[in-house]
């Protein structure tokens, strides 16, 4: 035969359902903006001079995020559909910073696998906590990480049908969405693949992506000069807030990035213990 049909595939059942059923492109809206990283790259020198480890650009954009969700608590939503006790369609708020991640999986003869793991309280973590996460992420199987090995264990040992309803119930259960989806704010990144720019629509409210870091022109006053930048993305969905509204939270997550210096570098390394952690200095000023 000129074509090859090949036999079932469970991850690709339990992809094919999370993408039909929870992926929506009408009612997504997506903006771009070239970000200036030249005070992230500062600080990430700074820790490096010191002998540190320099967080990852995912790191300092999961924090910027996070800095910028209280000033606009109408972004942290997400649309609940539910049935009991009450039925119908709202809005199920959140009250933290949890963010989820997109870490790919390598699983062989299932090309289209990858899974999220749910950062927690990103607020309050320094960017050295959450590059550790991050890294502990990339790294883990389902030895050691509780997230993908619930993930991979429903799509092999049940049903295909059981688990593609099992995979996409969260968007029913809001305790269940919190579990195992984090809150409003999904992260993905191929840069270190060499893509520039990645617009899509995702699973969760807001999709936050980024591509590749380079030197790019940039106009300064009168000059062009050359500066680190990377092309962000954030795909909303416009029933949680309009486009203005969401304009106004995505200019702030990238005024913390360009600004880094004033906004993190309260957050490079832990508190010490029962020490209160100093905040940005624009955070009383951020949502004017």
């Amino acid at each position: 035969m000129p074509v090859t049909i090949e036999p079932k595939n469970k991850f690709f059942a339990a992809n094919k359902a999370i993408a039909e059923r929870e992926i929506h492109p009408g009612i997504a809206v997506s903006f771009l903006h070239e970000v200036d990283l030249t005070e992230v790259e500062a600080l990430r020198a700074e820790l490096k001079r010191s002998g540190l480890a320099g967080p990852s650009y995912t790191a300092f954009v999961a924090k910027a995020v996070a800095l910028a969700l209280p000033d606009f608590p109408y972004a942290n939503r997400r649309v609940c559909r539910r049935w009991w006790p009450w039925p119908g369609v709202r809005l199920q708020r959140f009250d933290r910073c949890d963010i989820a991640i997109a870490a790919e999986r390598e699983v062989p003869g299932a090309e289209m696998c990858a899974m999220i793991d749910v950062m927690r309280d990103v607020d309050r973590l320094s960017l050295a906590e959450i590059n550790d996460w991050l890294h502990a992420l990339a790294t883990s199987d389902v030895a050691n990480n509780e997230q993908w090995r619930a993930f991979h264990g429903v799509i092999t040992r049940l049903p295909g049908l059981l688990s593609a309803w099992l995979i996409t119930l969260p968007t029913l259960v809001p305790s269940l969405w919190v579990r195992y989806r984090g809150g409003a704010v999904l992260i993905s990144s191929p840069a270190k693949y060499g893509v520039d720019a990645v617009i899509a629509t995702w699973t969760a409210p807001i999709g936050i992506s980024f591509g590749l870091v380079k030197q790019r022109p940039v106009v300064r006053g009168t000059a062009i000069v050359a500066c680190p930048t990377l092309m962000l993305t954030m795909n909303f969905d416009r029933r949680v807030m309009a486009g203005a509204q969401a304009a106004r939270f995505f200019q702030r997550v990238v005024m913390i990035l360009e600004h880094a210096r004033d906004e993190m570098a309260a957050f490079l390394q832990a508190a010490p213990a029962g020490e209160p952690r100093p905040q940005p200095e624009s955070a009383a000023t951020a949502s004017g």
